[in-house]
Formats: structure tokens, sequence, C-alpha cells
């Protein structure tokens, strides 16, 4: 140090410690451990930051730790400067120190707000804690979601889940127990391999529709195994949303109900059936007996009710024993059943009583003919263990509602003549009123005389029916339906009296008055600013009298009312009885300005190489054919054909009936011009169908 200082080159800056040894020490040592200390504080600082991957301003320590550095080097100069005097060197460290000084004071104000907002401790605790409480929460999620697994895994309920796209993703074992698939066979494929074909497809629409619009949906499907065996499950259905609220997947749970449904239809046998001819029993008979009402008022046709009793079966029974008195009555059972219509009903109800419901009847004679076809077949033998047996069979009869209108007077008059039957000496049927002494013929006499008085007492009227453009939705026109109020009280429909009508040759004046009535309607409909068409009946009977076209022309000019608002409705068979003459009287009627219409088209035996030659303006479906077009493919067929048909003829089409919402759709579709049916409106007084319609634009105007 000595010779240090006794340098030649020894710094003026030295004299500043006055050749002062203990104050040159003091800097000296100073100066070398703070420069020892600032170095190793940036050492420290980049082992950190370096450790500490997840630092966010790691920059930061890179720059505190140069800034330090620098300012122990500047310490380190001071030593150096007092015996190796370089005073460019040291500036520039300074320099250099200052420079990084000023950019750590600038970037510390904006980091200061960001350092701020660092969690502190008792943040971070804090954060422990809460995500701590969270990982409990998510263990406990996790258990209650193992078990609700194993529940559904292990659950006896058929569980399936989907993508909206219907592809099944899950099944639980309980579903490939019932359904006898495997896993890989069902994951991938649609429910619909379940489908058995005897679920109507309206049901699917309507689960469908539910489903996709949020909904949840419960009901009863027909399903298929893999083997080919049906069974019944009761399904609930739901869809499952995802964050935005979104359907996502949707979930199944079925349980198989095929032994419940088992027992139901047993308990349903035991309840309406009988148990030893399997025929129905008194309870259902009443319910088909109640339908069978309802649907004669619907359609405006009668029905016949026979009741029927074995002769001699008492004998048989107390002779040959009560297992072979079963088994005639199990053959008389299968043979009257044999002679039926579909529609037609036969009921045990009980002992050796039956009863036969007969309904649609076209005349009231097709029930005597049934009868006696069933009085004849049990003068045939009966096979009962190789012996055979003979059985007579009485039978009475009652209609609805000629006879009455009430079930239980219509079911005793039905037994007061099979009584009488029986007291004439059985082996036969009778009428209702054959009790009285009379037969059918006498009844028919005394409807025939009534009915002829009944233009003189003002007992007919003219109800209306509208009928309906599919187009556009306006009335299109109205069809005359001729009525007979007796005695001012009952109102018998047509399906009563115009076959008598017909025979006696009343349809010619009683039709006279109908298109008179009709006419005088439709100028008073005129005058109340209403046009309306108005199609009239013509019978067979009607379209072969000489002077129709005379007495129609006559009526016409007589109430001043135009040609084209009147339509003339002819049944095809009415036309082709005598084709050539047909041609004439249409022509005329065509020639005046009268539209003309084919009614009960496809009904009768037309010939098309006449129809064309025709002058006719619309073909009418019958209603036989468009009452099942939405669930029979042969009625859906010919109506379509029909349809077709037409338009090529360049004719317009109506469909009669029309009962439903299906039934306009299908009609609709196929391009039906015209419809009309109870969908749209019963037949009612000409009062009446103007306060409904009158506000309904017409298609005329």
């Amino acid at each position: 140090m000595t010779e240090l200082l006794a340098a030649g080159d020894f710094l003026p800056h030295g004299w500043c410690f006055r050749w002062d040894k203990a104050l040159l020490w003091l800097h000296v040592a100073s100066d070398a451990i703070i420069t020892l200390a600032y170095y190793s504080i940036p050492i420290v600082l980049l082992v950190f930051a370096k450790k500490r991957v997840d630092l966010q301003y790691k920059w930061m320590f890179v720059l505190f730790g140069l800034f330090i550095l620098l300012c122990g080097t500047t310490h380190l100069m001071g030593i150096w400067n007092i015996w190796r005097p370089d005073y460019w060197l040291s500036g520039a460290v300074k320099a250099l120190t200052a420079l990084v000084s000023l950019v750590t004071a600038v970037l510390l104000w904006p980091l200061l707000p960001k350092a701020l907002a660092l969690p502190s401790p008792a943040h971070l605790q804090a954060a422990n804690e809460e995500l701590q409480k969270t990982l409990d929460s998510l263990r406990r999620a996790e258990g209650e979601l193992r078990n609700l697994s194993w529940a559904v895994e292990y659950s006896s309920s058929m569980v399936l889940i989907t993508n909206l796209n219907g592809e099944i993703e899950y099944c639980n074992p309980a579903f490939l127990d019932v359904t006898g698939y495997s896993r890989d066979e069902v994951i991938g494929q649609k429910p619909s391999l379940l489908k058995s074909g005897h679920t109507p497809e309206e049901v699917y629409s309507e689960l469908w529709e539910t489903l996709l619009s949020g909904k949840e949906w419960h009901g009863e499907l027909l399903d298929r195994k893999k083997n080919g065996d049906l069974y019944w499950a009761m399904q609930f259905l739901a869809p499952v949303f995802d964050e935005q609220g979104r359907i996502s997947h949707l979930v199944s749970v079925a349980h198989d109900i095929s032994a419940l449904k088992k027992s139901e239809e047993d308990i349903r046998r035991l309840a309406f059936y009988d148990p030893l001819t399997g025929l129905p029993n008194r309870a259902l008979f009443r319910e088909r007996l109640e339908q069978a009402m309802l649907r004669a008022d619907r359609e405006e046709q009668p029905f016949a009710l026979l009741y029927l009793d074995l002769d001699r079966f008492k004998n048989i029974n107390d002779t040959l024993g009560h297992f072979t008195g079963d088994q005639l009555l199990i053959a008389v059972g299968r043979r009257i059943k044999g002679m039926l219509r579909e529609m037609d009903t036969v009921a045990r109800l009980g002992g050796d009583e039956f009863a036969v419901i007969l309904p649609d009847l076209a005349r009231l004679e097709d029930a005597g003919m049934m009868a006696r076809k069933i009085v004849e077949s049990m003068g045939q033998p009966v096979k009962v263990d190789e012996s055979e047996l003979f059985v007579g069979a009485s039978i009475g009869i009652s209609f609805y509602p000629n006879d009455a209108i009430d079930m239980d007077r219509l079911v005793m008059l039905a037994d007061s003549a099979l009584y009488e039957a029986k007291k004439q000496g059985g082996n036969r049927f009778q009428f209702h009123a054959d009790a009285k002494g009379g037969a059918l013929t006498i009844a028919r006499l005394q409807l025939e005389t009534e009915l002829r008085r009944a233009v003189e007492r003002d007992e007919l009227c003219v109800y209306y029916q509208p009928k309906m453009e599919l187009a556009s939705g306006r009335v299109a026109g109205v069809e005359a339906l001729l009525r007979w109020r007796r005695n001012g009280e009952d109102l018998i429909p047509p399906g009563m009296f115009i076959a008598i009508a017909e025979e006696t040759g009343l349809i010619v004046s009683i039709g006279e008055w109908v298109f008179r009535a009709v006419c005088r309607q439709l100028a008073a409909w005129r005058a109340a600013g209403t046009v309306w068409p108005v199609s009239v009946n013509l019978s067979a009977r009607q379209f072969r009298d000489p002077e129709l076209l005379q007495r129609l022309i006559a009526i016409q000019e007589e109430t001043g009312v135009e040609a084209e608002l009147l339509d003339m409705e002819i049944t095809e068979s009415a036309v082709m009885d005598n084709p050539e003459q047909s041609a004439e009287v249409l022509q005329a009627l065509h020639d005046r300005g009268v539209s003309l219409s084919i009614d009960d088209f496809g009904t009768g035996y037309s010939s098309l190489a006449y129809l064309k030659r025709f002058p006719v303006n619309a073909l009418k479906i019958d209603q036989s054919f468009v009452r099942d077009i939405a669930s029979d493919a042969n009625d859906a067929a010919i109506v379509r054909v029909v349809i077709e048909l037409a338009h090529n003829l360049g004719l317009k089409v109506i469909a009669e009936g029309v009962e439903t919402l299906e039934q306009q759709e299908f009609l609709q579709r196929q391009g039906c011009d015209m419809v009309q049916g109870f969908y749209y409106g019963r037949p009612v007084l000409p009062e009446e169908l103007f306060c409904r319609f009158a506000g309904v634009p017409s298609a005329q105007q």
C-alpha cells in the first residue's frame, strides 16, 4: 500500500484522503463490501428468475439485476480509481448506470398497479381455501356421479342415450337383456331398429315434435326384440340441454310392460267377453249398441237389433250334459259369426241367448234376409263329439230409430218380438211390429201412406250442406238434402223413406217439390246478396221421367233463377241404366246451362267410354272411399286414381263425407277441387246455413 501510495502516477484524487490511511481503508473496505453485496443480489435474482418459470414480469428481474450490477460496478470503480485513475471508464459505467436507473424508474411506475394487483399471501390463502372447497365439491360430485352411473348401469329400467342425430351413444345392461342385442350391435345405431311396424307413425311424429320443442314425452310403444318377439314399452323421453340451452342429447327410460298389458287384456277379456264362446258379453254388447246408435245418428242410417234364442237347447243340455251343451253353444256362436259382415256384432248374453247388431242397412228388409239365413243355418246339424245335433233358433228384430231411439226400449222390443216368435212355434224370425198382429209390409204401407200425406201436411223440408273449395277455402256451393219431419216431431232420415218413394213413384212429385223449394230459396239468397250454387239430387225414377226437362224448365222460369246456379246430381247407376237416353237428357240440361255431377262415383258400374261422352262437369267421390283414406291404402289409391281420371277428362272432383283434418289434407295434396262433410258443417235449415256462412266469400263472387 505504501509503495502504491508512493507511486509516481498516483492520482491527485488520492490527496482527498490526506494520506490518512484509516480514511483510505474506510472507503476501500466499504466500497468492496458494497460491491460484493451488489454483485450477489443480481446473481440471486437471476437464479430466482430462472427457477420461477411462471413469473409474469421476468424481464423486470433481469433489469433489476443489471441495475444493481452496474451500481456495484460504480463502487468497484471508486476503489480502482484510487490507484488506477480511469475516469472515462468510470464515467461510462456511471452513464450506463444512470441510463439503466432511468429505464428502471420509468418502467416501475406502470408496473406498480400490476404489482399491486398481484394476490397477497392473504388472497392466496383465501384462493387456496376456495380451491380446496371446489376440489371437495368435485370429489363429492364425482362420487355422486359414480353412484348414479352404478344406479343407471344396474337399473332394471332400460336406459338409452342418443345424440341429436338419433344415434345411440349409451345403453345399460337392462336394455340389452330385454331386447337381446349386444352393446356393439346397438352403439351407433338408431332406436328405429326396435320399430315393429305396429305403432302408428302419428305416434312417432308426435314424439319427435314434443322432444324437439324441448318438452318431455310419455307413452307406450309396441317394439320388437332382436329375435322378432314383440314387447310393450312404457317410454319416458326427455331432451338434454348444453350450456347454451340447446338440445344436445335425448334420454330414454323404458319399462317392459308386456306382462302388464297381457294382464290388462286378460282382465278386459274377462270383463267384456264370454269365457265360453269368446264372443262379446252383455257389457260389451251394450257398449257396441251405444256406438251403433251414435253412428246411425251421424250417418243417418238405420240399424237392426236381432235377439236370438235356441230352440230345444234345454232338452239337449239336460239329456246330454252341460259339456255337450257348452260345445253346442261354441259351435252356434262360430256359425253365426261366420255369416256376418266385419262391421256386425254377435254377442252371447247368457245361457242360450245371443244378440246381433246389423249397422248401415241399405234396406230394412236386409235384416229379415240375415235373420232368415241364421234360422236356416240353425236347421243344419251341429257336430259335437262325433254326434250330430239339431237345434232351431227363434229371432226377434227391432230397428233403430224406426222402432225406438232409447237403448233399453230397443232391446225390449227385440226381446218382445223374440217372445212372439217363440209363441208361434219357434224356428222363425219376427219383426217387432208382428207382435201386434202385423208384419213389416204393414209398417211399410203405413209409412207409404204417411209419406203421401207429407207434402200436403208440409212435413217435408230441405236441409243444406256447404261444399268448400279446397284451394281458396271459400264456399263453392251447397247441396240440398231432403228431410221428413213426420207429424212435425220425428226427423226421418232419407234412408228410411227414399226407397219407398222410388218404388211407389212418389219420388217424382216429391222431387218436383224439392226443386221448386230450392229455386225459391236461391231467389231469396240472391235477394239477400248471397250467391250459392245449389246441387239437387235426381233419383233414377226422376231421371227416367219423360217430362223431367219440361218440369225443371217451368219451375226455373217461374222462380226466375239462373240455370248457372243449379247443379243436378245423378248417380252413376241411374245414368248407366240407359246410357243412350241418359246422354240425351244430360245434353239437354247442359245446353240449358245447368251443371251436372255424377254422384257416388265408384260405387256403380261406369263405362269410361260413355262417361267421356256425357256432358258432366264434376265427379263426386262416395264417402265410403273417403272415410278411411288416412288409414286404408286401398281407399287412398282409389281416391287418388279417381281424382287423376277426372282431371284428365277435364272434370272437377268433389269428395263427400270429409270428417277429419287428415282427410282434408290428403285430398288437398291430391288436388281435389271441392269437399263436403261434417268437418265443415252438418246439413242444416237454410236460415242456420245463412247465419253461419253468409260472411264467408263464395267461390262465385
